[in-house]
């Protein structure tokens, strides 16, 4: 599988960084945060998301930007979209996973569509989309303490729902079937 990927720009950063700074300020953030963890890559996800459907000749959705908790990121032809992503230093393989947290599972999303930010390169990798349930149901659930590979051991407070890559739907695809 051929990944696309979009250059990010440092406008695109410093956007990501403030509206993270602004929700962390208005709802807090309950995880244990240290510089590394780079939390602004998911606020990434979603400008670029933005820009994607723009570019796609998508109007009319929303992108839920103020008092977004407990809300699906994006909102189009009624179909309610979470954006998921992670930080890597390379390029996807195959052999990665896509994940959310496990307090997302109930969340009231009927889709999830997932990123790579490959941070070195300033590049984000878009994987692709899938619906929540086909998700969870080919997700494997990790809880505090358990590894999920070599140099990934879950911290308490971060279980997740983890899949292969394979089972995403690739972007153009999922756009057309399942948002157009």
């Amino acid at each position: 599988m051929n990944f696309e990927y979009v250059d990010v720009s440092e406008e695109q950063i410093s956007k990501a960084i403030k509206i993270r700074k602004s929700r962390d300020e208005r709802y807090g953030n309950i995880y244990r945060e240290v510089e590394s963890d780079m939390r602004w890559v998911g606020d990434l996800g979603e400008i670029c998301f933005n820009k994607w459907l723009k570019g796609k000749g998508l109007t009319g959705f929303e992108w839920h930007l103020d008092n977004a908790a407990g809300k699906p990121d994006f909102t189009v032809n009624g179909i309610r979209i979470d954006v998921k992503t992670v930080k890597r230093k390379v390029p996807p393989k195959m052999n990665y996973t896509a994940q959310i947290t496990a307090r997302h599972k109930d969340a009231p999303v009927d889709e999830l569509f997932f990123f790579s930010y490959e941070f070195k390169a300033k590049r984000l990798w878009l994987l692709g989309g899938i619906k929540k349930k086909d998700f969870l149901n080919k997700a494997d659930y990790f809880k505090a303490g358990d590894q999920v590979h070599s140099n990934y051991v879950i911290r308490e407070g971060h279980d997740i729902y983890n899949a292969p890559i394979e089972v995403l739907v690739k972007p153009d695809d999922w756009l057309n079937d399942t948002i157009i």
